[in-house]
């Protein structure tokens, strides 16, 4: 693989998967506890914000190319084997890295972005209606808040791994 390729991957990685971290941080931090002390007005904000600004599609986006290139870097890294390369320590903190991202990316795919189009379904259901919203809507709605917020926080704790293992692996000397 030319210099030019690996850069270019590189490159791609390390912005696509700021852009992921970032997003990711703000939302948890900032935007979701905004929304909440803000209710019923920032719920209208995050039907907007998940709606017309697609963050899900902006986050599935990045994400995408975060795990596509560093797969790529991966596998031009592994060269001549994965069991002699793994044992390094850059080989072991990429790993570790790689797994905690790949995870995050199947969490986000398939326990958050469907828990989130429900969230926006039933919050487009509830505005239609016009009135109050139902007993059930209501519970249906804090339990998909409360179980999204909890992938939230493991989302953040393996991307945190992921970024400092990442950015660490290729000083780690053994």
């Amino acid at each position: 693989m030319s210099i030019l390729w690996i850069n270019l991957l590189r490159g791609v990685h390390v912005f696509a998967s700021s852009l992921w971290v970032g997003a990711a941080v703000l939302f948890l931090f900032y935007i979701t506890p905004s929304v909440k002390a803000t209710a019923p007005g920032g719920r209208q904000f995050l039907q907007y914000f998940m709606t017309r600004q697609n963050y899900p599609k902006f986050m599935r986006i990045v994400a995408t190319l975060t795990v596509l290139s560093g797969a790529g870097l991966y596998w031009r890294d592994i060269g001549g084997g994965l069991t002699s390369w793994i044992v390094t320590g850059p080989g072991l903190g990429f790993t570790i890295g790689s797994v905690a991202g790949i995870a995050v990316y199947i969490l986000g795919m398939v326990a958050i972005s469907p828990r989130g189009e429900r969230i926006g379904e039933l919050g487009a259901q509830m505005e239609a209606a016009g009135g109050p919203p139902t007993q059930e809507q209501l519970s249906e709605m804090q339990k998909l808040e409360k179980e999204v917020h909890t992938l939230e926080w493991i989302d953040f704790v393996l991307l945190a791994i992921a970024l400092v293992t990442m950015g660490t692996a290729r000083y780690w000397l053994f």
